[in-house]
């Protein structure tokens, strides 16, 4: 399990959230009442989303044929994007579960799965709008707002790390 959340601290990931964090740094910045109750939320929604994730993931992959018969009266959809879109799905939901208690203990592994997991959805939302033909604005305001949020709440993990290492490095 540690090497699975060593990935999420790898510099590239490290490198794209310092960039980021330059644009979202200037944004208006939520209350800290708000961004309290969030932290407070985001493990248990995630915990659910994770739940979610995977069984739509399984149906996706083994439970096609009849989902897909629906799609087949609108219009051609290959099957190859149930497939990808069940392949992802189960990876975001076990990436949501991996990240339920790093998110409780306010570590900072925990709030990068989130950015990872920001990532698969732009990943699954571009293979909608390529497979499925849907708008491009709809995927970038839900990006936009998804970073929005978890940018708000960065300053609570990254503290806490920052304070910890502290303390380990005094100690040495």
């Amino acid at each position: 399990m540690q090497k699975i959340t060593e990935i999420f601290s790898h510099p590239i990931l490290k490198k794209f959230d310092n960039e980021l964090l330059k644009i979202f740094d200037n944004a208006p910045h939520l209350p800290k009442k708000v961004i309290e109750i969030l932290t407070k939320v985001a493990p248990y929604l995630l915990l659910i989303s994770g739940v979610f994730l995977i069984s739509n993931g399984l149906r996706s992959l083994f439970g096609f044929n009849r989902f897909y018969q629906v799609f087949a009266l609108f219009g051609q959809v290959s099957t190859v994007y149930f497939y990808i879109l069940g392949v992802l799905q189960i990876i975001a939901g076990l990436i949501s579960l991996m990240a339920y208690q790093p998110l409780k203990n306010r570590q900072a592994a925990g709030w990068y799965m989130l950015l990872a997991l920001s990532m698969l959805e732009l990943l699954m939302n571009l293979l909608s709008v390529i497979f499925l033909g849907s708008g491009i604005f709809g995927l970038l305001l839900g990006l936009l707002i998804s970073l929005y949020l978890l940018y708000e709440l960065r300053s609570v993990y990254v503290t806490v790390v920052s304070a910890t290492k502290k303390i380990k490095n005094s100690k040495k």
